[in-house]
């Protein structure tokens, strides 16, 4: 199993990293579709059969593939105390949910006139119970960690329920949405990232996960018909259960031979993060310079969402400040991650619980990705 040390992992623990090169493709996925929508948004784009064609086939898996990858490491990290489990979602889920929507809305109003939608403050008041934009990820991330604290048959008891509440009662709220993405973060629950492995470890099961799941995906694209944000239906969910099989077969067998995969996979949180606002920022730079040609419009404003938190984040790391920004873990080196018992800390999660706690070594769990 090729893996690199994880920061917060026990000894002779290893991080799968085919499962942060699946991080990447979903990140990649979630960029370039917000790239495309919003050339559509800026009429630099016209939607054509094509453009949509590729926004129902990316909308159709990507948002359930991240809750599957946040199950898989979640469900080992609910075995920790629940005051360490709670406190690790406010720092690494909660707390970045408040602060970029705030950041993001206030940028959003001072730059109005280079944005595609209007934003007030008014819907900053509104950010406990009604998410703004993409952070909706988030917040319904949130829920689906807090109902880890339940027991397991309780949790997973929960799943058939919240989808026959989602089938029958399908319409907007973050309650819904929670019951569309739990099921996809219980399968990560159940399966967990070293079980996963050990099933595509052979190289031919990975090809069979690519080939198979690729094949139902296309058939269920075409029965599905045009896509709305997030499944709606039971063939809705069986789509993105096939895309998400396929991508996993992918993953498998690329592993690390596309290093930035693996290497934006790990960020994907601060990319998912920053993305749209230095995509709405490269949007703004490219209109002003008259390239308006979707052809290098495209690639460029997608290169920008990816690399632009990229480098944020690891200037912040190096000034410690990427917990502070709400931007994750660091990727911190054995040499110079500061120990305290064997356990490393940071200022803010030491903010939030008493100096004397002491925190049991854990298995990393990368929440966003």
């Amino acid at each position: 199993m090729t893996g690199v040390t994880s920061p917060d992992a026990t000894p002779g623990q290893t991080r799968v990293q085919w499962i942060d090169t699946a991080r990447g493709i979903g990140i990649v996925l979630v960029v370039y579709a917000h790239a495309l929508r919003g050339l559509v948004s800026a009429k630099m784009l016209v939607p054509t059969a094509g453009i949509l064609l590729q926004d129902h086939v990316i909308y159709a898996f990507h948002m359930p593939l991240f809750f599957l990858l946040s199950g898989l490491f979640a469900g080992l990290s609910a075995a920790n105390p629940p005051a360490d489990f709670v406190r690790k979602r406010i720092v690494t889920i909660v707390y970045p949910y408040f602060l970029w929507s705030v950041a993001q809305t206030l940028i959003s109003i001072a730059a109005h006139q280079f944005t595609n939608r209007p934003a007030s403050l008014a819907d900053l008041s509104r950010i406990a119970w009604e998410p703004i934009d993409q952070f909706w990820f988030l917040y319904v991330l949130a829920i689906c960690h807090m109902l880890l604290l339940l027991p397991r048959r309780l949790f997973y008891l929960l799943v058939p329920l919240g989808l026959v509440c989602k089938l029958a009662f399908d319409g907007p709220g973050v309650l819904l949405q929670a019951a569309t993405y739990l099921p996809f973060f219980a399968v990560g629950v159940w399966l967990t990232a070293p079980r996963l492995a050990a099933i595509l470890a052979p190289g031919m099961r990975a090809v069979v996960c690519l080939t198979a799941g690729g094949a139902v995906f296309a058939l269920l694209l075409i029965a599905v018909g045009p896509a709305t944000e997030g499944p709606s239906t039971l063939l809705g969910f069986l789509l993105a259960g096939a895309g998400i099989v396929a991508t996993l077969g992918l993953a498998r067998l690329l592993g690390a031979r596309m290093p930035v995969l693996p290497l934006l996979g790990a960020a994907s949180l601060p990319i998912f993060l920053l993305h749209v606002i230095a995509a709405a920022a490269a949007r703004a730079a490219l209109k002003w310079l008259s390239i308006t040609e979707p052809a290098m419009a495209l690639p460029l404003i997608t290169a920008a969402g990816l690399l632009v938190p990229l480098v944020v984040y690891q200037l912040a790391a190096n000034a410690g400040l990427s917990l502070w920004l709400g931007l994750g873990y660091p990727p911190v080196s054995p040499k110079s991650r500061p120990r305290r018992g064997g356990v490393g800390y940071h200022p803010l999660e030491l903010a939030l619980a008493k100096a004397d706690v002491e925190v049991t070594p854990r298995a990393k769990d990368q929440i966003f990705p």
